[in-house]
């Protein structure tokens, strides 16, 4: 019995090592073994990153979580409820969020996202079966995180002039775009985004593959890849 090994004994780093092989729920179950692991469980290191997709997110998991979200720095999601849930994280520290079948997120919710996460650099939503989004929200993205470098839109129906021009206007560091699968994009006014690199418009419908699709891409004079 002298020999049996005492968990709560465990030194401080040794215990955050274990912890980071765990998922949020599992962490959350430990954090009761005593008070030492619950402190131990909301050290900062072990909530840069959280990937919600395999677990089901509504509001009262968000809740739950919210506490443990002040330093967190890249989220990934997935399910029709999440965009709405993820508001309630309070996680005003984000850089990356990438989002899969939200297909009930709305203007109103994306831009609200967008104003609660002003330092975001990536942004990487699928919209697929998404009725309720419209240019106007890009236009809100734009406006509220400036300091956007990756944006990738996935299935979105249209992207218009105003909104790729406010991209311009007020994400001078956008390097990276992806309208993918989209109805309809407004490709003269990508001409005026001179910031971005990388660039794709695959699958979208309007766009004409061609002379003048190299002509507009030659007015991009960092773009690296089409």
């Amino acid at each position: 019995m002298k020999d049996m090994l005492d968990w709560t004994r465990l030194p401080d780093d040794t215990v955050i090592q274990l912890l980071s092989c765990l998922n949020y729920r599992d962490r959350a179950s430990l954090s009761s073994t005593c008070r030492t692991w619950r402190i131990l469980v909301k050290s900062q290191c072990l909530w840069q990153a959280l990937d919600l997709r395999p677990h089901k997110c509504d509001a009262s998991v968000a809740a739950s979580l919210a506490s443990r979200c002040a330093y967190l720095q890249k989220l990934r999601f997935r399910g029709p409820e999440a965009a709405d849930a993820i508001i309630n994280l309070q996680a005003w520290s984000l850089r990356q969020i990438s989002v899969d079948g939200c297909w009930k997120i709305s203007d109103a919710s994306l831009s609200v996202l967008a104003a609660q996460h002003e330092a975001l650099e990536c942004l990487q939503l699928e919209l697929y079966l998404c009725e309720r989004i419209s240019s106007d929200a890009l236009k809100a993205i734009a406006i509220c995180c400036p300091r956007l470098q990756k944006l990738r839109l996935t299935g979105m129906r249209e992207i218009d002039a105003d909104a790729i021009n406010a991209l311009a206007k007020y994400c001078p560091n956008l390097m990276d775009i992806g309208f993918i699968d989209c109805r309809k994009v407004d490709e003269i006014a990508m001409g005026n985004v001179v910031s971005v690199r990388f660039l794709s418009v695959a699958r979208t419908c309007n766009i004409k593959y061609g002379i003048t699709a190299l002509e507009k891409a030659a007015s991009l004079d960092r773009l690296r890849c089409l």
